[in-house]
C-alpha cells in the first residue's frame, strides 16, 4: 500500500517522539544510579573514616563503661515535673514529659561513652529547683546539665541556654558546645545568656545551688511547629548531641590530649565531606552535560519530518 506524504511525515515524527522519550528514560535511570553510587561512596567513606580514627577512643569507652569503672560523673536535670508541668501548647504536651524521654536518652548515651549519670529524677516527679543543684553537689558530679524546653507567644524556635550570672568560662564553653552539636542535629542556634531571661544580675535556682560547671539549655520551642518536628523525629540524635557535647567540653577540660585527636578527626572529616560533595556536584555537572550533548546529538542526526 502506498503511503502518502503526510502519513510519512506523522510516522517520522512518531518514531522520533519515542526515541526522545527512550533518552529521557535512559537518561533518568543513569542519574539515580549514578546519585546511588555517590551516596554509597560518602556513607563507605564516613564509616570507614569514623571506625579507624575513633576506634582507640571508642574502645576505651567501651572499656572503662564495661569495667564499671567511670571517666567522670555528669548530672543530667530534666526541667520540671510531676504537678510542674512546666510549658505546655495547645495539645496537651507538656515540658517535664519532652524533658524526662530527652534526659533518660542522653544518660543512655553517655554511659556508653563512659561517665557515671547522675539524675534529679527519673520518672514523673516534682523536685525542688535548689535541690537539683545540691543533689549534683553531692553526686559530686563534673557538669550539671539542667534540660528544658521553650515558648514564646509571638514566635521563636531554636537552642539557646542560660549559665550563672558569673559568667565562668567553663559553663560557657559547656553551653556553647550544647548548642552548636544541637545546631548540627538540626535545631537554629540561638545564644548562651548568663544569669535569667530578665537579669543577668540573678541566677535560675539550678545553677545558683551547682557547684561545678552549669547550664540550663533550652531544647527548641514547644510553641514552634518545627521545633517539635526537630524534637519528636530525632529524638536519639539529639540526644547524641548532647552527650557528644558534654564528651567534647569534658575532653577539653580533663583529657586535652584526646580532645586534640578529636578536633584533627572532625577537621578531617568536614574536609572529607567537602571534597565528596565537591566531586558530587563535578560528577553531576559532567553527567548531566554529558546525556545533555548526547540527546541533542542524537536529535540532529534524524531526518526532519517538515523539509
Amino acid at each position: 500500500m502506498q503511503l502518502s506524504d503526510a502519513e510519512i511525515r506523522e510516522i517520522l515524527i512518531r518514531r522520533k517522539r519515542e526515541k526522545k522519550r527512550r533518552l529521557r528514560r535512559r537518561r533518568r535511570r543513569m542519574l539515580i544510579i549514578l546519585l546511588l553510587l555517590i551516596v554509597l561512596i560518602f556513607v563507605l567513606v564516613r564509616v570507614i573514616g569514623h571506625g579507624g580514627k575513633r576506634s582507640d577512643k571508642d574502645k576505651k569507652s567501651a572499656d572503662s563503661a564495661a569495667s564499671g569503672e567511670n571517666r567522670g560523673i555528669i548530672f543530667i536535670d530534666p526541667g520540671h515535673g510531676g504537678m510542674d508541668s512546666g510549658s505546655d501548647d495547645d495539645n496537651e504536651r507538656y515540658e517535664k514529659d519532652d524533658t524526662l524521654k530527652l534526659g533518660l536518652a542522653v544518660r543512655d548515651h553517655l554511659q556508653a561513652l563512659g561517665f557515671k549519670v547522675a539524675m534529679s529524677r527519673t520518672e514523673d516527679e516534682m523536685v525542688d529547683r535548689t535541690e537539683r543543684g545540691e543533689m549534683a553537689n553531692k553526686a559530686g558530679a563534673q557538669f550539671f546539665v539542667s534540660i528544658h524546653r521553650n515558648k514564646a507567644d509571638g514566635g521563636g524556635q531554636g537552642v539557646e541556654g542560660f549559665i550563672p550570672k558569673e559568667d565562668d568560662a567553663e559553663s560557657r564553653l559547656l553551653g556553647e558546645n550544647i548548642m552548636h552539636f544541637l545546631g548540627k542535629a538540626g535545631f537554629e542556634e540561638r545564644t548562651i545568656r548568663a544569669g535569667t531571661l530578665v537579669s543577668s544580675a540573678e541566677d535560675y535556682e539550678e545553677n545558683a545551688a551547682a557547684e561545678m560547671p552549669s547550664v540550663l539549655i533550652e531544647v527548641g520551642f514547644l510553641s514552634s511547629a518545627d521545633d517539635n518536628y526537630l524534637f519528636d523525629n530525632n529524638l536519639d540524635k539529639n540526644a547524641k548531641a548532647i552527650a557528644d557535647a558534654i564528651n567534647y567540653t569534658f575532653m577539653t577540660l580533663y583529657e586535652p590530649e584526646a580532645a586534640a585527636e578529636y578536633e584533627q578527626m572532625m577537621a578531617q572529616t568536614e574536609a572529607a565531606c567537602e571534597q565528596i560533595m565537591k566531586s558530587t556536584n563535578d560528577a553531576l555537572s559532567g553527567a548531566s552535560a554529558a546525556f545533555d550533548g548526547t540527546e541533542e546529538g542524537t536529535d540532529s542526526g534524524g531526518a526532519d519530518p517538515q523539509a
